[in-house]
């Protein structure tokens, strides 16, 4: 089976991070062995892996999410907790943020939903206009005053 070119690319890059005096120490059994586990590294494969570059000004920025079932032990998941916590000042905007964005889309989506729903009637009927309590300017605005109320006779009951 043939290593996918990124695993000696990711490789590489790992060896230029280290000391030259370091790297040289390793034998080739020692290379051969971490390049095997990035080989098995880069096989892992996410049941939801979703990795998306934002574009922002000014900004490099990236989102990844992934899923899929847990093979982590119980160890490691305690020490990268406390490497990775999830309650970081970023991650809880993060969450604020999606969560206002989740809310308007449902709010959108539920409204133009129930709209459809109710029945709209081509039908006007006469309503009094509270906050309008002089003849004149009821007159002024083109509607009609009665028995001391400022109505508009073209209101529909789906305003």
């Amino acid at each position: 089976m043939k290593k996918p070119q990124y695993v000696d690319h990711t490789f590489e890059q790992l060896l230029a991070k280290i000391d030259p005096e370091v790297a040289n120490t390793f034998t080739l059994e020692q290379l051969e062995a971490i390049k095997k586990s990035f080989a098995s590294r880069a096989r892992t494969r996410h049941s939801l892996d979703i990795r998306v570059s934002v574009p922002i000004p000014r900004l490099r920025f990236y989102l990844v999410l992934l899923a899929g079932s847990e093979h982590r032990s119980k160890v490691r998941l305690r020490s990268e907790r406390g490497l990775y916590p999830l309650w970081t000042p970023a991650n809880i905007l993060f969450l604020i943020g999606f969560l206002i964005i989740l809310s308007i889309c449902s709010y959108t989506i539920f409204s133009s939903a129930l709209s459809s729903l109710t029945p709209t009637s081509s039908s006007y009927y006469p309503t009094s206009i509270p906050w309008i309590d002089d003849k004149s300017e009821c007159e002024h605005t083109g509607r009609i005053w009665n028995n001391y109320k400022c109505w508009d006779s073209e209101q529909s009951p789906n305003f």
